[in-house]
């Protein structure tokens, strides 16, 4: 559905960061950014860019990381 390099720009643009500040195992604890208004900026774009393919359930809701994303993305 989405892959790394895919959602590590995403995350970028939505959290207005450099996307090499973000890694695959990045946390959100660790981008100061990625708060609670961060993380629907990037729940946000993720419909934006999946339109119909876009599902957003709790795990995703709850995802505190680029890999917890990727899973709940790429089920």
């Amino acid at each position: 559905m989405i892959n790394e390099s895919e959602l590590i720009d995403l995350v970028s643009d939505a959290l207005g960061v450099n996307k090499d500040s973000i890694r695959p195992e990045s946390q959100s604890h660790e981008i100061p950014e990625w708060d609670s208004l961060g993380h629907l900026s990037i729940l946000s774009l993720l419909q934006q860019k999946l339109g119909d393919r876009y599902q957003e359930n709790q795990e995703l809701a709850s995802a505190t990381s680029i890999k917890e994303l990727l899973e709940c993305l790429n089920k």
